[in-house]
């Protein structure tokens, strides 16, 4: 059986002497996924009328998440374009698939 988790990109800056924040390379933090959902129709059509394209939920505890911006599941990296807070406990992360930039390669 194949163990389903995913990991949280966690980027941190520093400023240098100028005080120009220069990005660090990201963190990469794993956590347990509690379900991966299904994106429903309505949510879908919604967010590409706003030029998103979700992809992917993914049903987390709320103590794993510290406002990250992107993650890494199934060795595909997606941002995040939406939290959902369904308990006090659980949450609901909106994801579409990230592009690669030209700069980026």
């Amino acid at each position: 059986m194949r163990d389903i988790s995913c990991k949280l990109l966690s980027t941190t800056s520093i400023q240098n002497d100028i005080g120009v924040s220069i990005p660090q390379k990201p963190v990469e933090i794993e956590i347990p996924i509690i379900k991966v959902e299904d994106v429903y129709a309505n949510e879908y059509y919604e967010a590409n009328q706003a030029g998103y394209q979700p992809t992917l939920r993914l049903r987390i505890s709320v103590l794993n998440y510290n406002n990250e911006k992107e993650l890494i599941y199934m060795g595909t990296t997606y941002t995040i374009i939406r939290v959902q807070e369904i308990t006090a406990d659980e949450l609901i992360l909106v994801c579409e698939r990230k592009i690669k930039n030209v700069k980026d390669n």
